[in-house]
């Protein structure tokens, strides 16, 4: 059996009963972020232009009946694109697996009033089948510019909305064959609104995949390991594992990667440095104007993502080395006020982006491919001091160094200050922590509907 007829398999015997019991609280973490992120990226500019793309102006909110009237398809762009704008989601599996994979369930759900456990089944489906694409390659596809994403989210995508429509086998690997047609994403639009629409695609892409498979249209029973498939078309080098069996139900990805919490609205390559600035700046009392030069040493890889090197927007500083740090240095915080335009222009901000120097590394990170198997800091003060970070392999938020509930309700907050009062942004987090509970997508939706507007 090959790979594509081996994912339809997976995804058509997926149920909850098959979810591994220590992946819930990941999972309850990863809808609980992402909804976060995608309230607090609804008002920017790309969401409205995608909802105008869907036929319509943005609605209030997610969860506002004018919203719920969008085809699924259109809702899961929309939501994904939001998720993914502020570039505050998560990260796993060398991308952004919730930011695709909680808007399409989400949307899918809405349309089909699924139970939280059934969606939490549908999320650990569509994580497994990017985890086992993405570890067939030893290349970084990033390298290549291409965006994992965009690239596995489709596919993913499209076995999480399989087992919300409880897709036979054949119809599920149909849904993740078509899926592979729709793939794609450059790394060179990132710093752009294209960026998120990546996600928003992919979201979108997979819905419509399951949807044409469940209506009986087909693919080719091999379109993901074949020659000319989808792993070998986006392989690097070429050199990609098109031939071993699969371990799905086996081996749980999930419980080895798990998912890392974003606590900086940026791209998770600067996430290390980001820490090791901070706790320079905390441990000897640094100002920015004391600072002479920085050193920073990071992965090639992330040197190809962290592109911009003198920013002057958000969406640019957001993919900036030299910006990572100088706003760490100046604001002692990386947070949604410094991730801002008059923030990024400001004078002393950019005034630290000349006296900043990047090295590279080539090896990896284990569980982070695309990262160098740790990043370092180094500082010279005017005074002459040097002053140098530890070598960090895991950033705070890391699923080896993981927030607690107080932590990520704390990101909660922040993310709906503006669009919600805290008493009915509480109640959505407890919603979302306790979705194995949750009767039907619907109950999700009453204390969203009931916006109370700060302002």
């Amino acid at each position: 059996m090959g790979l594509t007829a081996e994912i339809g398999r997976f995804v058509a015997d997926m149920s909850p009963a098959r979810v591994p019991p220590d992946a819930v609280s990941t999972i309850k973490t990863g809808f609980t972020d992402c909804v976060a992120v995608m309230i607090a990226g609804w008002r920017e500019a790309v969401a409205g232009v995608v909802a105008e793309l869907a036929g319509t102006a943005l609605p209030e909110h997610p969860f506002a009946p004018a919203c719920l009237r969008m085809a699924a398809s259109d809702r899961a762009m929309l939501y994904a694109t939001a998720a993914h704008v502020l570039d505050f989601d998560d990260t796993a599996l060398c991308g952004h697996p919730s930011a695709v994979l909680v808007p399409a369930i989400l949307a899918r759900a809405q349309e089909s009033g699924a139970d939280g456990k059934a969606m939490i089944a549908a999320y650990v489906a569509g994580y497994e089948v990017w985890a086992e694409l993405i570890a067939r390659d030893k290349d970084q596809h990033h390298r290549k510019g291409w965006h994992p994403s965009a690239v596995f989210g489709p596919v993913a995508a499209a076995a999480a909305a399989a087992v919300l429509r409880r897709l036979d086998a054949a119809r599920a690997s149909h849904a993740v064959g078509i899926a592979a047609s729709l793939a794609g994403g450059v790394v060179a639009n990132f710093g752009s609104m294209t960026k998120s629409f990546h996600l928003g695609r992919a979201a979108q892409s997979g819905l419509i995949a399951a949807q044409l498979a469940e209506r009986g249209m087909t693919s080719s029973p091999d379109a993901i390991e074949h020659e000319a498939g989808l792993l070998q078309a986006v392989s690097p080098r070429g050199e990609v594992d098109r031939t071993r069996a699969s371990r799905f139900g086996e081996h749980w990805a999930i419980l080895e990667i798990g998912l890392n919490v974003k606590l900086y609205p940026i791209c998770y390559g600067a996430h290390r440095i980001i820490d090791g600035m901070l706790d320079l700046r905390r441990q000897h009392a640094l100002a920015a104007a004391d600072i002479q030069s920085i050193a920073v040493e990071i992965g090639t890889t992330q040197a190809t993502i962290l592109r911009n090197h003198r920013p002057q927007n958000s969406l640019d500083a957001k993919f900036s080395a030299e910006f990572a740090v100088a706003a760490a240095a100046v604001a002692g915080d990386v947070g949604l006020a410094e991730v801002s335009d008059a923030f990024v222009r400001r004078k002393d901000v950019q005034d630290v982006f000349p006296k900043v120097q990047i090295s590279t590394r080539t090896d990896r990170l284990p569980e982070e491919p695309a990262l160098a198997a740790y990043d370092r800091i180094e500082v010279l003060l005017r005074d002459g001091r040097k002053l140098q970070s530890e070598p960090i392999a895991y950033p705070r938020g890391n699923f080896k160094r993981p927030v607690d509930v107080d932590r990520l309700w704390s990101k909660f907050k922040d993310c709906t200050a503006d669009s919600m009062g805290e008493p009915r942004a509480r109640a959505l987090f407890e919603q979302l922590q306790g979705l194995d509970r949750l009767p039907a997508v619907a109950e999700l939706d009453r204390p969203a509907a009931q916006y109370q507007k700060v302002g």
